[in-house]
């Protein structure tokens, strides 16, 4: 016997930003940024005067970030908006982006090379 659902009303969904994941650059760097002076999101959070979900969007493209957030952000991270700017335009190298495309590079070679560099990184 089916059941008579007609009386049971579902409100359609809002759509909300964090729904939607964007990520840009300026999240990822923040994020690296945050990592590199090895903070958690719980310690940041009180800090900045923000919820840890609100710091956890902000790195991860579930929220827009503007300008004075992220100077807040830079802030805590003892970090100037200049360097920040030079790191998203390359200007300033970012180490993370450096291990990256190393280990892309690596996936990417056979087996012979790689017990080639294996062997000379070993004598570093």
């Amino acid at each position: 016997m089916k059941k008579d659902t007609s009386k049971f009303k579902t409100r359609a969904k809002r759509e909300r930003r964090s729904d939607r994941k964007i990520m840009t650059k300026e999240a990822s760097l923040l994020k690296y940024m945050r990592e590199s002076r090895h903070l958690s999101m719980r310690r940041v959070a009180p800090i900045l005067g923000l919820s840890e979900a609100t710091v956890n969007h902000s790195e991860n493209g579930r929220r827009d970030i503007d300008e004075k957030l992220i100077k807040s952000f830079l802030k805590v991270y003892g970090y100037s908006y200049i360097e920040f700017k030079l790191m998203l335009e390359g200007e300033i190298e970012v180490p993370e982006h450096i291990r990256s495309e190393c280990v892309d590079i690596l996936n990417r070679l056979a087996e012979n090379k790689l017990k080639m560099v294996k062997a000379f990184l070993v004598t570093l």
